[in-house]
């Protein structure tokens, strides 16, 4: 039996942050094209996922938002708000309440970056954020490992799908 079948295909949630720090600093589409021809790939094949709340806080990019346009991602990048998404907000939000904190502008959206990856079995979230190990000031890696949840930077993501350019 042919050992592909069986293998489970890895999910990704995306952080608006890595999109933004990898699309405007790290990887510029300009210098990085055939990255981000993978990065569409992955998108395309249903591997690569913001939840509905992280793609309108991406959209807010005019670069970004024009690239999914003209690439026509957003019906697979982005994946609607559903009860069992909420669900997990609220269980990511119980945990970590001050993931989310209007009074500093810290993203509304963090949250379900993490609750999108809790909802699929083989799921790896992918931020640029680097954890705190602190209670009052939590970050997405934070989260990732109290749920026992992978978390990667964009440039871990090339190496786990063995890209090479």
């Amino acid at each position: 039996m042919n050992s592909l079948l069986n293998h489970v295909q890895v999910i990704y949630s995306l952080d608006t942050s890595a999109l933004i720090a990898a699309f405007h600093e790290r990887y510029p589409i300009e210098n990085f094209g055939s990255l981000w021809c993978r990065i569409e790939e992955l998108i395309r094949n249903g591997r690569l996922k913001m939840s509905q709340i992280v793609y309108e806080e991406a959209m807010r990019d005019t670069e970004i938002k024009e690239w999914c346009d003209q690439n026509q991602l957003k019906p697979d990048f982005q994946v609607a708000i559903d009860e069992s998404v909420q669900e997990k907000v609220s269980e990511v939000l119980s945990e970590f309440p001050r993931l989310v904190d209007n009074r500093t502008g810290k993203s509304g959206a963090d949250p379900w970056v993490i609750a999108l990856a809790l909802t699929f079995e083989n799921c790896i979230v992918i931020t640029e954020e680097n954890p705190t190990h602190s209670g009052n000031r939590p970050k997405i890696p934070d989260a990732c490992a109290h749920f026992n949840l992978q978390c990667i930077k964009i440039v871990d993501l090339i190496k786990r799908e063995n890209w090479t350019f």
